[in-house]
């Protein structure tokens, strides 16, 4: 038994996903500091806290604090970029992630979870790969990327697919960036854009992560993302959270067989305790009664110690009651 517990553990570390996440930009009322890891299926819950929703722990990281949770982000804004391990963004603040999921996961997660509170939110994915012809008219707008510059590229190569591919994502990047400031009105109401970059792993695979070509495209991005960060830091003047993280589908689909295999074994050697369902109405009848047996207590208590502290004098309730008696007895 114990064999077979260290070989699950051991299967377990060796298929474990690392990968970035990166803060670009968070107001001064949300901070976020220190080293942790923290887990992929996790960011739901640091974006719901973010925005002022109360967060379904299921798990700690102390990553992240609200100073002021009167003046939240009014949007969250995240890249995600697919395929890759890490991302080397010289600004922002650097957690070790935890790929336990895919990208489409996590954002589904992330819009049910706002859906369950408000179904009035711009919740916005744009999946950068299908390119401007699928994109067509956009929640931003009508996107109008500039051509690309052959003569400024050193190593890329308009030439090859995977590269052109790649570089039109680039560009819509810069697209979406020159139309957030102009497009975008805040309100009252928590926004999200989604932006999903998937052309740089084939270009990873093309050339190699060490390659000149490679870390060109990681030049360009960085330029790319910077840019999409200084727009909606403008059109949200300060209060937005802005973050990037990267995903590595391959690795993710290697961890999901081995815990889905995992759940298989224990669901078939343990019983669940499934917990009891309390109605909505259970949290408010719950206050009504715990406040008023709090109040009865404490009332209780008082009249108990004025009645105890009284004078018993001519004037007061228990002369009133004793005095007949008194007179009787004299």
């Amino acid at each position: 038994m114990l064999k077979t517990i260290f070989c699950l553990v051991a299967v377990l570390v060796a298929v474990k996903a690392n990968g970035d996440f990166v803060v670009l930009h968070s107001p001064s009322t949300v901070l976020f500091d220190g080293e942790g890891e923290v887990e992929q299926s996790f960011l739901t819950e640091v974006f719901t806290a973010a925005l002022g929703y109360t967060a379904k722990l299921r798990g700690t990281w102390n990553g992240m604090s609200i100073t002021d949770p009167f003046r939240l982000p009014e949007a969250v804004v995240v890249m995600a970029i697919e395929g890759i391990d890490s991302l080397d963004i010289p600004k922002g603040t650097r957690f070790p992630l935890n790929v336990n999921e895919g990208e489409e996961t996590t954002w589904q997660a992330f819009r049910q979870r706002l859906d369950e509170r408000d179904d009035d939110n711009i919740l916005v994915r744009i999946y950068l790969g299908d390119g401007l012809d699928a994109l067509g008219q956009s929640a931003l707008g009508e996107l109008k990327p500039t051509p690309i510059d052959e003569t400024s590229l050193k190593a890329l190569n308009l030439n090859k697919e995977e590269d052109k591919k790649f570089l039109e994502e680039v560009q819509l990047l810069h697209a979406i960036a020159k139309k957030a400031p102009s497009a975008i009105k805040p309100d009252s109401k928590p926004d999200v854009y989604w932006l999903v970059v998937s052309g740089l792993q084939p270009v990873f695979d093309a050339y190699g992560s060490n390659s000149t070509s490679s870390k060109e495209a990681l030049v360009l991005l960085n330029n790319a993302l910077n840019m999409v960060r200084d727009a909606f830091i403008e059109a949200y003047d300060g209060q937005v959270l802005i973050v990037a993280f990267t995903n590595d589908a391959s690795k993710v689909h290697h961890i999901r067989s081995v815990t889905l295999e995992r759940q298989r074994r224990e669901s078939a050697t343990e019983i669940k305790n499934i917990s009891k369902k309390y109605t909505q109405n259970y949290p408010i009848i719950f206050n009504i009664v715990l406040w008023f047996g709090i109040i009865f207590v404490f009332s209780l208590l008082a009249i108990c110690i004025t009645i105890g502290d009284m004078d018993p004098g001519r004037d007061s309730i228990i002369y009133r009651m004793t005095s007949n008696r008194m007179k009787k007895d004299n």
